[in-house]
């Protein structure tokens, strides 16, 4: 695991503002850092207007209010927009329902044994959720094929597992940034648990227990190359990022990834029976989505918190 002197920079600040006023009016944003191993970030096709797309999407201008009433995670954070337009609203998290089987599965495994496949407690969590009459959600796209999903949350699962088990002080470091600070007998059962999966089912196979039981208005067909320059934190409670209204503005050059962080605590009660197992869950949450941040962007990708 990376030294705890170093995890606290991985997030460094980059707006500096020079007077009061400057500070008041501009938004602050953060980059991943070193840490982030993957590629989405800010091109230089895409620094015309990169400094206005992080000044309005950091300012919460493109989030709405949700008013079908969906109310956990059912939304990928995945930025591109879906090709045929206007879609309701619902919370964002990596993956969509794949946040809440992995917040299971690295903590109390209710729903996932210790040798089952992941598509087996993702079967069980769904299969709960849809009885209860919650709605299921996540995405595919046009790269799609074979084993592949086409999301990217779902078909690096193991990519993810491994970055909590080798880089979990690095998660602990930035969640507390972002105002979730993780006790150690916490910390410590989530880095184990993703350490001890081994066995992974394939991302289609994740999709096609999806599709089977989600409405076909959440399981989103998405279209493009990722084109993700932000990704915006929101703990602002019943609002999410309207993608097509952003596109509206920007086109399809400039996306953001978004996570509704304010989401997590209604998914974790609905698979736990106390609130110690509520708050072990959204930490976990917490740690699967920074690592689908660190995963799948780079060093360069810049994120914002929307309070």
């Amino acid at each position: 695991m990376m030294n705890s002197n170093k995890t606290k920079q991985v997030i460094r600040m980059e707006h500096h503002p020079k007077d009061t006023d400057e500070m008041e009016q501009k938004v602050a944003f953060m980059e991943l850092g070193d840490a982030a191993i993957g590629t989405i970030e800010a091109g230089q096709n895409q620094q015309e207007r990169l400094e206005e797309f992080t000044e309005r999407v950091g300012r919460g201008e493109f989030h709405k209010e949700i008013t079908n009433g969906v109310t956990i995670p059912v939304r990928c954070v995945d930025g591109r927009n879906i090709p045929t337009g206007a879609h309701s609203l619902a919370p964002n998290a990596a993956g969509g329902t794949e946040s809440i089987f992995v917040a299971d599965d690295l903590t109390t495994k209710r729903f996932a044994g210790y040798d089952d496949s992941t598509v087996a407690g993702y079967t069980a969590v769904v299969e709960m959720l849809t009885s209860n009459g919650y709605e299921v959600g996540g995405h595919t796209d046009s790269h799609a094929h074979d084993e592949i999903s086409g999301c990217g949350a779902n078909d690096k699962l193991p990519q993810m597992y491994q970055y909590i088990s080798e880089r979990g002080d690095t998660l602990r470091s930035v969640a507390s940034q972002l105002g979730i600070d993780i006790a150690d007998d916490v910390h410590n059962m989530i880095v184990d648990n993703a350490t001890q999966r081994t066995e992974f089912s394939s991302g289609a196979e994740l999709l096609s227990v999806l599709e089977a039981n989600a409405k076909e208005e959440f399981v989103d067909h998405l279209d493009g190359e990722h084109n993700e320059v932000v990704l915006t934190v929101c703990t602002r409670p019943g609002v999410t990022l309207d993608r097509d209204t952003l596109q509206a503005a920007f086109g399809s050059d400039y996306e953001a990834f978004n996570v509704d962080v304010w989401s997590f605590e209604q998914a974790a009660r609905l698979t736990s029976e106390n609130d110690e197992e509520v708050a072990q869950k959204i930490a976990a949450m917490t740690y699967y989505n920074l690592a689908t941040a660190f995963v799948l962007a780079g060093p360069r990708q810049r994120v914002t918190v929307i309070e």
